[in-house]
């Protein structure tokens, strides 16, 4: 275990990234290390462009906004209670967090937190041991005395302190374990599955937005398989997609399977692990979720692109339903087929249709040619309800007939209008 190595030029650019501010902080006798996830991935080789920085200290709160006075760009104060100024430096930004411990009591959602001047402490409080990990900013030293660089040569996944302990403190800390999982390739240290599964009930006291904001993560991931299993086997999912998780064993690996098959996009991965809710369940457990309006309209806009897909037979998809599903699906008709694809169903027929479609330019807009200034114009109406049931007749050919003129779409209003 390292506990304060020589100097590491790997993360030499990270350092001098941060070095004025360093100084200002060791002028005045305190110590600026990088920590959790920054060193973790450099020494992965992962580290690439790193726009925002964890760093902790053994300064407090109220002394480190006065050392980044005038040695930043900006500041932002609204984590000083828990410990952490913010803070931009040109393209940079800065977290810096006083040496802290912290855990969830009884059935509080917020962490008891208290500070501490000494590094080790620190370390101590993080989630695994591959996270809890400094570099001295100043020296470029390695401090890493639970020895987090072993486990990660290891791909192995530990935590600093015991499991149990750890993700009693912290219960999010299990979820978070499905994510590096599955997104390190690393393997769970012997008895933390054991300990997800015995303390999983603590995740109740979570927030439901910190638990979508880590599910997210986790379907983001090239392949969330091992994560999502993880979660499955240690009785997680219950507690959030119970749903998923009161499936019949070989229903639910389905699901999983299906979720990891399509695009990593969180709003459609969740789309296909809740593929077969009813709308109303459906809206109910994404409120639950706390998704916003938008996540929201994405995933059961998904969801019933794929009821359409479902019903229809294969070899029934003509031109002016391929047009209708087009209208109904917006934005998501690529990815709707992918997943009712992926979901079992056949597609060949409607891949084949909406590809000629395409290159015809006829799903390039929908609408139709004419507005309502047209429509008012040519039957010369005044604003109203028939304004609107013109507009929904030229709308409703154009999916039935496909791209026509303005001249030709007018011709028709006009009989469609003489006649009714």
């Amino acid at each position: 275990m390292t506990t304060g190595g020589s100097a590491d030029e790997r993360f030499g650019a990270l350092c001098a990234a941060v070095d004025p501010v360093a100084r200002r902080f060791t002028a005045d006798g305190q110590r600026l290390y990088l920590v959790g996830g920054v060193v973790r991935d450099v020494l992965l080789d992962r580290s690439g462009d790193h726009p925002d920085i964890d760093l902790t200290t053994d300064a407090p709160p109220d002394r480190i906004r006065s050392l980044l006075e005038g040695v930043v760009d900006a500041v932002w104060l609204q984590g000083e209670k828990f410990g952490t100024i913010g803070a931009r430096r040109g393209d940079l930004t800065l977290e810096i967090t006083t040496h802290r411990a912290e855990a969830y009591l009884s059935e509080s959602r917020k962490p008891v937190v208290s500070f501490s001047t000494r590094l080790e402490d620190d370390l101590l409080r993080r989630d695994f041991t591959v996270n809890a990990m400094a570099v001295d900013v100043v020296d470029r030293s390695l401090h890493d005395p639970l020895g987090g660089q072993a486990d990660l040569d290891a791909r192995l996944l530990r935590t600093p302190l015991a499991p149990e302990e750890s993700f009693s403190d912290d219960p999010l800390r299990m979820l978070r374990a499905a994510r590096f999982l599955a997104g390190f390739g690393l393997v769970p240290a012997t008895g933390l599955a054991e300990a997800a599964r015995t303390v999983a009930e603590r995740l109740r006291i979570v927030s439901a937005e910190r638990i979508r904001d880590e599910l997210w993560r986790l379907l983001a991931l090239a392949d969330p398989t091992v994560g999502l299993d993880f979660l499955d086997e240690t009785r997680q999912l219950p507690l959030f997609l119970p749903e998923v998780s009161e499936r019949p064993a070989p229903e639910r690996a389905e699901v999983l399977r299906r979720t990891a098959a399509v695009d990593p996009v969180p709003e459609v991965r969740l789309a296909a692990l809740l593929l077969d809710l009813s709308a109303p369940v459906l809206e109910e457990r994404l409120r639950a979720l706390r998704l916003s309006g938008g996540q929201r309209a994405t995933v059961l806009g998904l969801t019933a692109a794929v009821g359409r897909i479902r019903a229809s037979a294969d070899d029934a998809w003509s031109d002016e339903a391929v047009r209708r599903l087009a209208a109904s699906a917006g934005d998501h008709l690529t990815e709707a087929v992918a997943l009712a694809a992926t979901a079992g169903v056949a597609t060949g027929v409607l891949a084949e249709r909406l590809s000629g479609l395409r290159a015809e330019g006829e799903l390039d807009d929908l609408g139709p040619a004419l507005g309502g200034a047209a429509v008012i114009e040519l039957l010369g109406l005044e604003p109203g309800p028939d304004v609107g049931a013109a507009v929904a007749w030229l709308a409703d050919l154009r999916l039935r007939e496909g791209r026509l003129g303005a001249d030709e779409e007018g011709r028709r209003l006009v009989e469609w209008w003489e006649r009714r």
